[in-house]
């Protein structure tokens, strides 16, 4: 059997973006085009009838935004053709531990949709002798529950310790790809936004990526979809195409001319661009037009930044030193957070 697999749609309202002809804010624009995209893809093919999203369908976790969950229920209706395999993510659930409840819950009456919450499920394989694909949902436990068992294909939704974020960073996590192997010899996996392999003699791990670049610190990425052979365990990367790219272009005084001018037609093309320079550029002409990102070098000693501040203050402080544009801060907060509480008592 052939199947596409997908992760980390993020649906949200995303009330900050312009929106398109159609009143939709543009990344909800761009993550429609996307969706629509891999089912016309299956529609098109003559063996591939199934979709798997391996978790964060949905972005608000205690929040559920209506644009969000119309647009998820009418693209699963207009696809009646198809199955689609929907497992929760972390971003998927509101609250904690077994209190947890997943927004997800409205797939419980799509006839087209198999729910993956709270518990895992398993197919097996033509003989009926051992499991084929495990299916497992974010859970609190994930970790142990993922160890626990054996199957040819895992599908799932966590963080490996060998993956790598956005940032190009590795986080620790509870789960090594040691604990991966001789349990499982493929393994597909959302949670990490980057596209990334890790292929040994022993196991093949696909984190499939976000759908689309969300923001800008997924600059550059070429998002794709995996569509797999369950059979053969082969594993084909497709670009995915109709979103708004973040596209980040360095400058320097050499380079000037040819990367403005480059600048221009990504901005003409309906793309995303902004511009880095690590040297003294004049570029006050061009400054309205794009996002110029000043990286040259700077002293930031005794800028307020104290011992006596809260890791969260002396994050915000950092950022605002080295002129991060504010809506980032979230999102770098979120990373930068995360990385010193897994360190902490490292040292």
């Amino acid at each position: 059997m052939k199947f596409i697999f997908t992760a980390d749609v993020h649906l949200s309202r995303y009330s900050n973006d312009k929106e398109d002809e159609e009143n939709i804010p543009e990344r909800l624009a761009s993550l429609k085009k996307v969706l629509y995209f891999i089912a016309d893809y299956c529609c098109k093919s003559s063996d591939i009838r199934t979709i798997v999203i391996g978790g964060d369908i949905l972005h608000g976790k205690s929040v559920i935004y209506v644009v969000a969950q119309n647009l998820m229920l009418d693209y699963f209706d207009n696809y009646p053709e198809l199955t689609f395999v929907v497992l929760d993510g972390n971003h998927d659930l509101s609250g904690k531990g077994e209190a947890a409840v997943s927004a997800l819950r409205p797939l419980k009456s799509v006839k087209n949709v198999i729910w993956v919450t709270k518990e895992p499920i398993f197919t097996r394989d033509k003989n009926n002798t051992k499991n084929e694909i495990a299916y497992i949902p974010y859970t609190a436990d994930i970790d142990s529950v993922v160890k626990k068992f054996t199957s040819k294909i895992l599908i799932s939704h966590f963080g490996l310790n060998e993956g790598i974020i956005n940032s190009g960073m590795s986080i620790r996590t509870n789960i090594t790809t040691n604990d991966l192997v001789k349990k499982y010899d493929l393994v597909l996996l959302g949670h990490y936004h980057k596209p990334q392999e890790i292929i040994t003699d022993n196991i093949k791990i696909y984190y499939a990526g976000s759908l689309i670049q969300l923001d800008w610190s997924e600059k550059n990425d070429e998002k794709r979809v995996l569509v797999v052979d369950s059979e053969t365990l082969e594993v084909q990367s497709v670009p995915t195409e109709g979103y708004k790219k973040h596209i980040e272009l360095e400058i320097t005084n050499q380079t000037k001319d040819e990367v403005i001018k480059l600048a221009n037609q990504i901005k003409k093309n309906g793309d995303h661009v902004r511009i880095l320079k690590k040297e003294f550029i004049d570029l006050k002409k061009i400054e309205k037009e794009f996002i110029i990102v000043d990286k040259t070098q700077t002293d930031i000693t005794d800028r307020g930044i104290t011992s006596s501040m809260s890791q969260k203050d002396k994050h915000l402080k950092y950022l605002e030193i080295k002129k991060i544009e504010p809506t980032l801060y979230e999102e770098y907060m979120k990373i930068g957070l995360e990385i010193v509480n897994q360190c902490e008592g490292d040292i």
